[in-house]
């Protein structure tokens, strides 16, 4: 169970699928290709098919002088009135509370127009004035509705307006001079988003003044664009309530805001270029096997049949109610009735042992239960309608009994302290900037303390009542199933609970209709239902209009009189454990609909600018490891789409960093793109659209229900990705440069014309920074801030780019090695020569179909073909790893690779021209290391030669790498900022310790300052050079070597197949079958490409690292109890407590260090048990393990976690090597202060408790479906094969059985079995290590006794570095 908040900081993985773009916790279809970072241990050195949306970019530079353009005004028809977003939205609009007695003024405006109906009502004189007139305030709005005034403002004109300082500019003027307004003689203009309307019927009346009577039902009529709001037809139907209809005060306020739909970006002071005609009016395609209806009581359902994984199904039900449907008195109790649901679902429980999985969310708009199960147990018993009646039970039949409920609280407590990282609070002091105008930046799910711990039964109960019933439900289920038995077990389940808060035909809030006869306006980010719940304005930041037919001066100012300009909330987070800086600008925008083919063509236009725009920051950047992150998606928790930029930066260099990401901005905004870049891009994109059609049939039900859901919130048209595919190729020929231009400003204008008239207003700005900074040169830290003032003057100053500048682009190379290079690396008859090694090294497994081969120089290839993605899969490794370090050179391995990626260069190519490379190959490459071993990770497109591309480049990377001392110092000082987060991080520095603790050895911990500055580039450079040997490497691919997948592609021109989404009735599609010859000339050429890149690699004379020094754990019962327990404190505003329980343990293959070798024999251990017929299997110690840890893991939330209510999360782990005789456990226990060492004694009761309370066969029966499922879902993966795969030409006991016999062996797993592999844990008193770190108020100090000494933060980091 979990909470959901957007993840406004990072960079947010964008899904495309279907066509839309999103925000939110969907997977992506296959592997993301785009630029992607693995952190400081993942480096990239290339990648490329940047149609991804989130992409990390970097660099910095310079200033700009002011400039002053002329604007184009160009009003489109559009649907509603302004709203202006520039504004924060009254948070308390009602008249002052209590005491001396209300003497101001108060006036009444009327109107017997529609335009003129959102001014009407009753206005307060204030307490300001505005140019010497008074300035009134409209009542009786809603709470969080923008405020309305009344003012003469600084263009001499009486208004209506957001704004209260007079400036010149809101929805309605009247050039009139008079000192009260109800003595105005002139009609007020008002925009209706097309045109200036007058309104002839609106007056002003003061105390006493009376309206002439006039017919209520008469409203004049205007020209006006006013279809968001258009009034339906009546329809007969009873007499309501009065509450059950929209009060004239919403009604009329619907008028003044932007919804949040896409219609209302028409009012955007943008030339749109005009698409073909026709595209606007042809409807997208309706997904063919996409079934939805609703049940009488007004329950929704949506089904989809999926054969992936087979036999097996998805069923989610969704609440829709999340925490800002929470009045002020229940902050948190959505959260918590999750909570109370879930667990004390007794028809839940049932599902324990059955191969299902079950869980639930609760977000601001949504709380959703779901359950993953086998459609049949062995035994032949169905498993869905089990699965509906568990989600039917929790949803609308909860016992919520009071003990249940006790133990609920004390989770949701734990909960509390445990999320409370440094990272939730930067999002939500994100999102309390970003959303100032609505409940999403103030009411966060977790809720409040004081209220979740004064809840009673009736209290849930109350908001049980209130949400949870079948009109405020949706249920989908995908899986493989037929959907007449979808259907009718949905109805057998669901049908009988009680309809509820029903709506009347004539309400105000209608039930949705899916499809063209929907009545609802999808104005809401979520579905309205029949009840009060009041829409989340969101600030919008698009171009604003002013009067008269002049562009607003809101946004402009005046430099010589202190003028800025205006922009949305800018805060500023401080807080001295942050290290790196972090600057965060956002941009809302309503989301577009994706229903016809123009709003395809709108899409296409916008992965373009993203990828063109990500790669040319990241060429402004020296490293590769650009800290920039730019995204433009649509956000599900949030309700609107949101452009963000974020921008990463060393505190002393954040002018630098943020001036080059604005200079590329604007520069892309004034001049758009290139010819190449639009073509280069575009063919990436579709060919990314098209590995979506290969990958169809593989993708899992998780991914089919959670994306057709998130497309149901925005009124996405769901599509088949072949019709997908279909659109893009329609639409791509009409997708021009000059509509990529007109994108650009409309989705970047609010950095790239910031401070002009006409300019979106940035929607919020959040600073992350830290409160001092090392210095190097002096060995301090010294103070360290930034000013609001500083990050505007540098928005403002930053110099304009040339248009030859602008539009000045790299030469992309076609191919990395030339003929002559390759010549004279094959030998005199290539052709006789390659066949004969192929025929003496070529290996195949009958039954796997795994491929090994030994290439000539030494270099061992494992390969296997699966249909599972478009893209293929790659992993290089060598062994050594950060274990290969010499004691005088600790962190040379993850430098030196570091310094490889940095530079991104190879031989006489530059990395802008790699970058291009992998761009136009759709390709990627990585390089990482562990412990054991480097490597190197690539992906690759089976198409267009895509494997020569990847292996072109590796063989440069080999051959040629580019060793710079520039790029050196960066990989270096990385590590240094890397070092210095560890200690301020409660949870990275309490697992640090527990490693010091547990090993004398320095290479199993993080690396120290003190070390990093002792290396240089040729300590770095010999290090990685001693590993990255072409005969030592291991090279393991898996791809659709087949072709299987290209096949299906030629078949799409012809028809829609649905694949694995079948029809009634409709057979299963059989798998493509090439013909034999087919198949053996693709693996010749794949055999021939790996032995004329990667084969002819002539063997490395450099000298191999050691590779004979595995790490000891430290002998417990030598040590003191101070030494093997250890405190700290950090120095906090708010509590939390973490800690860290760890023990010496085997690796994979059942081995451990010397001293574990040495406890071993003294217990006498074997892994024989008796009648064990597993046991000379290599398999068999890792999958005793596997099993081991599930067991463990279960019995810590059982006890822990359910029972004891000590902490929200506890988890156990196993290190598992694969090369080293060595290896450890670790339990990780959080909680608050008070209660940690309370969990610690639990957790490690548990731990030892195994010995005790010997595993049962239910708990294996458990686990070993857990693992099997695990399994089954995994195989459709290429990272799992590629997993299957390493370390088998190796040397370990691995071979093709541990490959062919995993489902054999965890079927034939024993309790003894696993009970006997526990002893293989270090559990004993004496040989337990465990590292407590609490955070909150108080000195920091880090200690190995219950009595520590008090030390400064500073005084910690400096030990550190010194």
């Amino acid at each position: 169970m979990a909470l959901q908040l957007p993840q406004a900081v990072r960079c947010n993985e964008a899904i495309i699928r279907g066509g839309s773009i999103q925000r939110g916790w969907v997977k992506p279809q296959g592997p993301a290709s785009g630029f992607a970072s693995k952190g400081l241990n993942g480096s990239v050195i290339a990648a490329g098919g940047a149609v991804a949306l989130a992409a990390r970019v970097s660099a910095r530079k310079a200033s700009r002088g002011e400039r002053i353009r002329p604007a184009k005004r160009r009003v489109v028809r559009s649907a509603g009135l302004l709203n202006n977003i520039k504004e924060f939205f009254a948070k308390n609009i009602s008249p002052s509370d209590g005491g001396a007695e209300d003497t101001s003024v108060r006036i009444r405006v009327s109107s017997n127009m529609s335009i003129g109906q959102p001014f009407c009502g009753e206005y307060q004189e204030q307490s300001v004035k505005c140019n010497e007139r008074a300035v009134y305030k409209k009542l009786g709005l809603p709470a969080n509705s923008q405020a309305v005034y009344l003012l003469y403002n600084d263009a001499q004109q009486w208004a209506f307006t957001p704004h209260a300082d007079g400036r010149p500019d809101g929805w309605a003027f009247v050039g009139d001079a008079a000192m009260d307004p109800t003595s105005i003689g002139g009609p007020f203009s008002i925009w209706d988003g097309s045109d200036w309307v007058p309104d002839t019927t609106l007056k002003l009346l003061g105390p006493g003044q009376s309206a002439e009577e006039e017919p209520s039902s008469v409203v004049s009529a205007q020209p006006s664009g006013l279809q968001d709001i258009e009034q339906q037809e009546e329809v007969a139907a009873p007499v309501v309530a009065a509450q059950s209809t929209l009060p004239e005060e919403v009604r009329a306020l619907s008028m003044l805001h932007w919804k949040s739909h896409w219609k209302a970006s028409q009012r955007c002071l943008i030339d749109w270029p005009t698409g073909p005609d026709g595209l606007d009016q042809k409807p997208l395609p309706l997904h063919p096997g996409v079934r939805r209806g609703v049940l009488p009581n007004g329950l929704r359902y949506v089904i989809l049949r999926n054969a992936m994984p087979p036999k097996r199904f998805e069923a989610h039900i969704e609440l829709h109610v999340g925490s800002i449907d929470e009045d002020p008195d229940e902050q948190g109790i959505a959260h918590m009735m999750e909570h109370v649901c879930f667990l004390g679902s007794r028809k839940r429980e049932r599902l324990i042992g059955t191969g299902s999985r079950s869980n639930a969310l609760t977000d601001f708009q949504h709380t959703i239960y779901h359950i993953h199960a086998p459609v049949k147990l062995e035994d032949g018993r169905g498993m869905y309608l089990p699965a509906l009646e568990a989600l039917y039970e929790i949803a609308f039949a909860p016992e919520m009994l009071p003990h249940r409920i006790e133990k609920e609280r004390k989770a949701v407590l734990a909960e509390m302290q445990q999320v409370n990282d440094m990272e939730y609070r930067i999002e939500t002091w994100t999102l309390s900037g970003l959303h100032e105008t609505n409940k999403l930046g103030s009411q966060f799910p977790i809720g409040k303390e004081e209220q979740i711990k004064a809840w009673q039964q009736k209290d849930l109960r109350n908001f049980h009542e209130k949400w949870y019933y079948p009109g405020n439900a949706t249920l989908y289920v995908v899986g493989d199933l037929d959907e007449s038995e979808m259907i009718d077990g949905i109805k057998k389940v669901f049908e009988p609970a009680t309809a509820r808060h029903k709506p009347s035909p004539d309400s105000a809030i209608m039930e949705p209709v899916w499809g063209e006869a929907s009545a609802d306006a999808k104005s809401l980010f979520r579905r309205k239902i029949a009840r009060d719940r009041p829409e989340q304005l969101h600030n919008f930041s698009l171009p604003m209009i002013g009067s008269d037919h002049e562009f607003t001066k809101a946004a402009a100012f005046d430099t010589k009189s202190g003028g800025k300009p205006w922009h949305g909330p800018l805060r500023i987070f401080r807080n001295e454990l942050l290290e790196g800086l972090q600057l965060n600008f956002y941009a809302k925008t309503p989301v577009r609909p994706l229903r016809t083919y123009e709003d395809i063509r709108n899409l296409v236009a916008v992965r373009i600018l993203v990828g063109v725009l990500q790669f040319r920051i990241v060429s402004r950047y020296s490293s590769n490891h650009a800290p920039v992150q730019i995204d433009h998606s649509d956000s599900f928790r949030e309700g609107c789409a949101v452009t963000s930029i974020t921008v990463n930066a060393d505190p002393r260099d954040w002018r630098n960093a943020l001036a080059c990401v604005v200079q590329e901005i604007r520069a892309i905004c004034d001049y758009g793109i290139t010819e190449s870049e639009m073509k280069r891009y575009m063919d990436a994109m579709l060919k990314d659209v098209q590995k979506g059609v290969q990958e169809n049939d593989t993708v899992p039900s998780e991914d089919h229900l959670n994306f057709i859901m998130t497309s149901d919130v925005f009124d996405h048209i769901v599509m088949h990705p072949e019709q997908s595919y279909g659109a893009f190729k329609e639409v791509a020929p009409t997708v021009t440069m000059e509509q990529v231009h007109a994108t650009a400003k409309w989705m970047l204008g609010f950095i790239g014309y910031y401070g002009l008239a006409a300019a979106p207003p940035i929607t919020a700005i959040v600073v992350c920074t830290p409160t001092q900074v090392y210095e190097e040169h002096s060995g301090k830290w010294v103070p360290f801030s930034i000013t609001e003032q500083e990050i505007i003057e540098l928005l403002l100053s930053v110099p304009d780019k040339t248009k030859e500048e602008a539009l000045n682009q790299v030469d992309v190379p076609e191919n990395l090695l030339s003929g002559e290079k390759l010549e004279k690396l094959l030998p005199p008859n290539p052709i006789d020569a390659m066949t004969a090694w192929r025929a003496a090294s070529r290996k195949v497994d009958d039954v796997t179909g795994i491929v090994q081969i030994m290439l000539p120089n030494g270099a061992r290839v494992n390969y296997a073909c699966t249909p599972n993605e478009s893209q293929g899969t790659m992993r290089i490794l060598v062994p050594g790893g950060r274990s290969s370090d010499e004691p005088d050179e600790l962190g040379s391995a993850m430098v030196g690779i570091r310094t490889i990626s940095e530079s991104g260069a190879v031989s006489d190519f530059s990395r802008e021209q790699i970058e291009l490379f992998a761009v136009s190959n759709l390709m990627s490459v990585h390089l990482d290391l562990n412990l054991e071993f480097s490597y190197i990770d690539a992906n690759f497109t089976n198409t267009t030669g895509g494997l020569n591309a990847v292996l072109e480049l590796l063989h440069l990377l080999f051959q040629e790498p580019r060793w710079e001392v520039p790029a050196f110092v960066r990989a270096q000082q990385a590590y240094k900022v890397q070092a210095y987060a560890v200690q301020k991080s409660l949870e990275q520095s309490t697992m640090d310790r527990l490693m010091r603790m547990m090993y004398a050895d320095p290479r199993v911990s993080e690396a120290l300052v003190e070390d990093l500055n002792k290396l240089t580039l040729a300590k770095v450079r010999r290090a990685v050079s001693g590993q990255l040997r072409p005969q030592d490497l291991e090279i393991n691919l898996v791809a659709d070597f087949e072709g299987r997948g290209h096949s299906k592609m030629q078949g799409v021109e012809g028809g829609l197949s649905t694949g694995k989404h079948r029809e009634e009735g409709e057979h299963d599609i059989e798998e493509v079958e090439l013909p034999e010859a087919a198949k053996q000339r693709r693996f010749l050429e794949l055999d021939e490409a790996l032995w004329k890149y990667l084969g002819l690699l002539p063997a490395s004379e450099t000298k191999q690292v050691n590779l004979d020094r595995p790490p000891q754990i430290n002998k417990g019962e030598e040590l003191s109890p101070e030494d093997r327990q250890r405190t700290a404190h950090l120095e906090d505003s708010d509590e939390r407590a973490v800690a860290n329980i760890g023990g010496g343990a085997p690796n994979r293959w059942g081995k451990g260090d010397q001293y574990h070798k040495e406890i071993m024999e003294k217990m006498q251990f074997s892994w024989d048990t008796p009648n064990n017929q597993l046991k000379d299997h290599p398999l068999y110690p890792s999958t005793c393990l596997l099993a081991m840890r599930e067991v463990i893991n279960s019995r810590l939330f059982s006890t822990v976690r359910d029972s004891l209510g000590l902490s929200y999360d506890c988890s156990f782990d196993l290190s598992m090597f694969d090369r080293l005789e060595a290896g450890w456990y670790s339990c990780t226990v959080s909680a608050h202060p008070s209660r940690i060492m309370e969990a610690v004694s639990a957790a490690k009761g548990v731990l030892q408790g195994v010995k005790k309370r010997p595993i049962s066969e239910l708990e294996l029966s458990t686990a070993r479906r857990t693992l099997l499922r695990r399994h089954e879902t995994d195989l459709q993966s290429n990272e799992y094969w590629i997993g299957l795969l390493t370390h088998l030409q190796h040397d370990n006991p691995k071979d093709i059985s541990c490959i062919r016999d995993t489902e054999m062996m965890l079927k034939a797993l024993t309790w003894r079995d696993v009970q006997n592999a526990y002893l293989t844990l270090l559990t004993e008193p004496d040989q337990l290590f465990v590292s407590v770190s609490t955070a909150g108020p108080g000195s920091s100090f880090v200690s190995g006794g219950s009595a520590p000494t008090a030390v400064s933060t500073r005084a910690l980091s400096e030990v550190m570095v010194d």
